[in-house]
């Protein structure tokens, strides 16, 4: 896991949320305003004092209390003794939004009823979120759904794994779903089908679904289950290329991006994110756009051996040099290497079958063998 969880699961919520909330009683909404008496606020319709009902004052919703005082910082039964709201500290209704609420203890949504959720999942911009049975969001680590089959794992901030491949908290393999569910059963991604326990989810076995040719998007992949280890050419898509490589302890090994395409290595165990382009092991099948002023290229197979000059592109705001490494895992050194000084500087370079050429803000041109 990548971000850290802070708190543990509340366990009596739903006996607390219970014991805190009260049930109003209102006819209608009226509409009206706040006003401030001798250090007390009261609820104004008309010139006459309000109680006992719901008060709108073109931005806020209150309720009015028998003194005509606004309920604040409560949670309530609605007045169809069905559902729970919420008023804040400044008496305003909760709608549509995360509110923490200091009786219980814990955070709750309310949607845009003003209603409580309860085993629901929502979504916000692209954040997934959970709030279990007792109307708590789940912000503690592994757990378990209210239906008592599916699992789950809330960040602190309340936001669920929803990152595909991954670990439990136990170090098992586990894959989660868009909604936030841990898979059960039976899976693909097109390139595998996938077996993971109906009980927990954790990672059983795999079996090839005869694709000749794998391809990887972005997304997080663990090298030895839901990619090989190896080399592989990660293709612009119009976006620029970017990815990560995590350790199986969780130290960054290696993290790279570029307008265009790059090649990368990666071992058992480890952790990759593709966060941009199309990666596949066939580096053969992607040509090297030599017009553009970046590069990354396997020598041997998208530059032929030999003596290549390299000129600094008229641009110099962003720096222009290049790295010669001496095999494409980038992790054992250059063998030459040169930053320019001004624009059409160049160098010419000798490159060998098998050395990665890495240049950024720079042409290359062939110059001989």
């Amino acid at each position: 896991m990548k971000r850290q969880v802070m708190q543990t699961v509340a366990f009596f919520g739903l006996v607390l949320t219970l014991c805190f909330a009260t049930k109003l009683s209102a006819k209608a909404y009226t509409t009206g305003e706040l006003r401030t008496e001798n250090g007390t606020q009261y609820l104004y319709s008309n010139g006459q004092k309000v109680i006992n009902d719901f008060v709108f004052d073109g931005t806020y919703t209150y309720y009015a209390q028998a003194d005509g005082t606004p309920m604040k910082d409560r949670l309530t039964y609605h007045p169809d003794g069905e559902h729970i709201i919420y008023f804040d500290q400044y008496g305003h209704e909760v709608f549509s939004n995360f509110q923490y609420c200091p009786s219980v203890g814990y955070t709750c949504y309310f949607d845009s009823q003003g209603y409580i959720y309860k085993d629901q999942i929502t979504f916000v911009d692209s954040d997934v979120y959970y709030l279990n049975a007792n109307g708590k969001m789940e912000d503690s680590g592994w757990f378990q759904f209210a239906n008592g089959v599916d699992y789950g794992y809330a960040f602190s901030d309340g936001v669920l794994d929803t990152y595909g491949f991954g670990r439990d908290p136990w170090g098992r393999v586990v894959y989660y779903h868009w909604n936030g569910m841990v898979a059960r059963g039976l899976i693909t991604d097109g390139n595998n089908y996938y077996n993971f326990s109906t009980d927990d989810g954790h990672y059983l076995g795999q079996f090839p679904t005869g694709n000749t040719n794998p391809m990887y998007g972005p997304g997080n992949y663990i090298v030895g289950i839901n990619i090989p280890a190896g080399e592989y050419f990660l293709a612009n898509q119009g976006y620029g290329v970017e990815f990560d490589i995590y350790s199986a302890s969780g130290a960054l090994v290696r993290g790279d991006w570029s307008t265009q395409n790059l090649i990368f290595t990666v071992s058992e165990g480890q952790e990759l994110y593709i966060y941009d382009g199309i990666a596949t092991a066939n580096l053969a099948s992607q040509g090297i756009d030599v017009s553009q002023p970046a590069l990354n290229a396997k020598i041997g197979v998208h530059l032929a051996p030999g003596v290549y000059r390299i000129t600094a592109a008229s641009n110099m705001s962003y720096g222009s040099y290049f790295n010669l490494w001496k095999d494409s895992s980038f992790l054992n050194g250059v063998a030459n290497s040169y930053e320019f000084s001004y624009a059409g500087e160049y160098v010419d370079v000798r490159v060998s079958a098998g050395q990665m050429l890495d240049v950024w803000n720079a042409y290359v041109t062939y110059v001989g063998p």
